[in-house]
């Protein structure tokens, strides 16, 4: 079974995708509005689309690995940020579950 421990790294995870979520979704709106560049607009359509498919129980979620790819050439922190929020919850969710074996 899993302790305590692992709630508070569902509970962060949840937050900040959440939070990465709206920002992403936000700086892509304001850039559609100023450029009208259809490829931001598919972006954000995707967003929408993937922030349906999210598990936070199982640190499964897919708008992330959007919000890196939009951020790919637009901002280098951001981009980072992304790429930390996709990998350190999976590394950490597979040392839980190589420890309890």
């Amino acid at each position: 079974m899993f302790s305590g421990f692992d709630n508070i790294i569902v509970i962060v995870f949840w937050i900040s995708t959440f939070i990465a979520f709206f920002k992403g979704a936000y700086d892509m709106w304001r850039e559609y509005r100023s450029t009208k560049e259809k490829s931001v607009l598919y972006y954000l359509i995707v967003l929408i689309i993937t922030w349906f498919w999210f598990n936070p129980y199982e640190l499964v979620a897919l708008h992330p690995f959007v919000l890196m790819a939009y951020y790919w050439n637009r901002s280098k922190w951001m981009r980072n940020a992304m790429f930390v929020l996709v990998l350190v919850p999976f590394v950490i969710r597979v040392w839980l579950i190589a420890a309890s074996m």
